[in-house]
């Protein structure tokens, strides 16, 4: 029995599936793992998802309808993170309660900061956004790809940019619908 070549067959045949199914090729930890059941054992609320590969440490609160893409990071470590209702975290988020940079930089002189996160309900972070510690995130936001989140956002708000800024606001209209407006 040669447990390598079995395990490469079974691999190979579980890409297949996903393959033929989803058309996606996913890592190995992501055809191993289900997401929904790696959310449930958080604690996170019906209908949500974290993936295999989010790394997720500390105190961290996931509501109901919420995808945490691959390869996040959801700092809850050194104070707690909120994550509302209806939210996507895309690829490769990172949201941190902590900083330590001035301790590093001051030789260990100055200490870190650690400080509450909090995400509203029916809010998406783009893809590769950074969130620092203290920041509170309001309802109904776009936070674009790419963006560092330094100061919160106030609800219906769109962000982009390093460090983000407010560049439009995300309105509801009665039935449900979203239009984007563009601050010009």
């Amino acid at each position: 029995m040669d447990l390598h070549h079995d395990l490469s067959e079974m691999l190979a045949a579980m890409r297949t599936r996903i393959k033929e199914q989803y058309n996606r090729v996913v890592p190995t930890g992501e055809l191993l793992f289900d997401r929904f059941s790696k959310a449930k054992e958080l604690g996170a609320g019906e209908g949500s998802s974290v993936y295999d590969s989010a790394l997720v440490l500390g105190d961290v609160s996931i509501g109901d309808h919420v995808w945490v893409g691959p390869n996040t990071v959801l700092d809850g470590f050194h104070a707690k993170l909120s994550i509302g209702n209806w939210v996507a975290i895309g690829a490769g988020v990172c949201i941190y309660t902590h900083d330590s940079s001035k301790h590093y930089l001051s030789g260990g002189k100055d200490g870190s900061v650690a400080a509450p996160v909090s995400i509203g309900n029916c809010t998406m972070i783009g893809t590769l956004a950074i969130i620092n510690p203290g920041i509170t995130i309001g309802d109904h936001c776009l936070v674009g790809a790419h963006c560092l989140v330094n100061q919160d956002v106030p609800d219906g708000s769109i962000v982009v940019g390093v460090p983000a800024r407010v560049v439009g606001r995300v309105e509801i209209s009665d039935d449900g619908t979203v239009d984007f407006v563009w601050v010009t």
